[in-house]
């Protein structure tokens, strides 16, 4: 009669254990669909974005592509700018017989004369 009874208290605790892992389970049935659609609609929202990401991008790699044209031009020019200050200075010293003209010792000299 004892073990009768102990079958019957572990056939009712299998039983309370049963029913709370269901409840367990059916809620994180729930929440794994809350989550499910969360992330259908996040990808949705991806894929609806990403054209436009991709055009944006586009525009800022042209824009970037447009200053870096711009600034090559601009280095061209004082290259060209600086060549034709230094030329014309060099033309209007030799025009002036050399005036303004730092003069060099030859090497070997340091100013001290023997």
């Amino acid at each position: 009669m004892v073990w009768q009874v102990g079958i019957l208290l572990v056939g009712v605790g299998f039983l309370l254990l049963s029913l709370f892992a269901s409840l367990t389970l059916l809620n994180m049935t729930r929440s794994l669909r809350t989550i499910e659609s969360i992330l259908t609609l996040t990808l949705d929202e991806a894929r609806l974005a990403l054209p436009e990401l991709r055009h944006s991008l586009q525009q800022i790699d042209d824009m970037v592509s447009g200053v870096n044209d711009k600034f090559t031009a601009a280095d061209r020019a004082m290259n060209a700018t600086s060549a034709a200050i230094g030329g014309w200075r060099d033309r209007v010293r030799d025009t002036l017989g050399g005036l303004g003209r730092r003069h060099r010792p030859p090497a070997g000299q340091h100013g001290e004369e023997s």
